[in-house]
């Protein structure tokens, strides 16, 4: 039974922000709309702290940013790479669920602005996000990493994850995908099945991200649909999605090749929520359980590693 917090935030999905996805094909304008949808929609932690971060990383500086609230962490660094379909998010729609998914971890937080499609296309944002993970994992003094990201995020995340695996990079300590795209063949049933039963996405919209991001590249290609990717040593993976979702598919598919690979996984299914409603925060006792939930993996996984100190 869902909150009626939760049943609220369905129905502003449903009627006011998927509508308007769906509408706004000018990503300039969409962007404005999305800061201003988060002006108004979601809860900052009274005690929010946000500091530059220049992460450097092969004489390349990348501009991030801490977002913390609570007490001073103890327990590492997560990387956060945040959705909007490769074309929209920003600091102020993001700083809120950084902040309240590292206090939950007991991590640092830290924000990466990726460059947005279709300006910068493939691969521009996996290319500063390997950047800013390599510059991380480097850091003596950064505690464990690990990685989360929703969405488009989620894609950069795998494909990130893929990359590590491949190149023989340090591991993440874990990762936690939100609603994750991850086959940009979109191939997955879901996608059409779950059109009208999506409270948020509308499929043009995933559509033309799509384009935007890929840019004619070769949709095969495992760091755009990192399903196709291989992950054998990964670190343990918590995906969170709902099953009315059009990306639904993409999470059970993700987790069976993670699986593949002797990869632990765990996937927490839920039914009836919209798309990342780990963005209410705050808002809804929901989103606040997802968050503790997340929290507890990342802490659990670090206190089991076989090679903690």
């Amino acid at each position: 039974m869902l909150s009626k917090n939760q049943k609220f935030w369905n129905a502003f999905a449903r009627y006011v922000q998927k509508p308007m996805l769906a509408m706004v094909a000018h990503q300039p304008t969409a962007r404005l709309i999305a800061d201003f949808n988060a002006l108004l929609v979601y809860k900052t932690p009274r005690d929010l702290r946000m500091t530059p971060l220049k992460l450097t990383h092969d004489g390349t500086e990348i501009a991030a940013t801490v977002c913390q609230s609570g007490p001073q962490p103890t327990g590492g660094t997560m990387l956060y790479l945040h959705g909007g379909a490769f074309m929209i998010g920003s600091l102020r729609m993001y700083r809120h669920l950084v902040a309240s998914l590292a206090r939950a971890a007991n991590q640092r937080g830290v924000y990466l602005p990726y460059d947005l499609a279709p300006e910068n296309a493939f691969p521009k944002a996996l290319d500063q996000a390997t950047a800013a993970y390599r510059a991380l994992a480097a850091d003596p003094d950064g505690g464990p990493v690990t990685l989360a990201g929703d969405s488009a995020g989620g894609n950069l995340v795998f494909a990130l994850l893929h990359r590590i695996c491949r190149d023989g990079l340090p591991q993440p300590a874990a990762v936690v995908a939100l609603s994750p795209i991850v086959d940009m063949r979109m191939r997955a049933g879901s996608r059409r099945a779950n059109a009208k039963s999506d409270h948020l996405i509308p499929l043009r919209w995933a559509m033309r991200g799509r384009e935007g991001y890929l840019a004619g590249h070769d949709p095969e290609d495992p760091e755009v649909s990192p399903v196709l990717g291989r992950f054998t040593g990964a670190a343990p993976c918590l995906f969170h999605v709902d099953e009315t979702e059009i990306l639904f598919d993409d999470t059970q598919d993700m987790a069976a090749r993670l699986r593949a690979d002797g990869v632990g996984t765990t996937v927490k299914i839920t039914h009836g929520r919209t798309h990342v409603w780990h963005l209410n925060v705050g808002r809804s006792p929901e989103a606040d359980t997802a968050i503790s939930e997340i929290g507890a993996f990342i802490r659990q996984t670090i206190a089991e590693a076989p090679n903690k100190a």
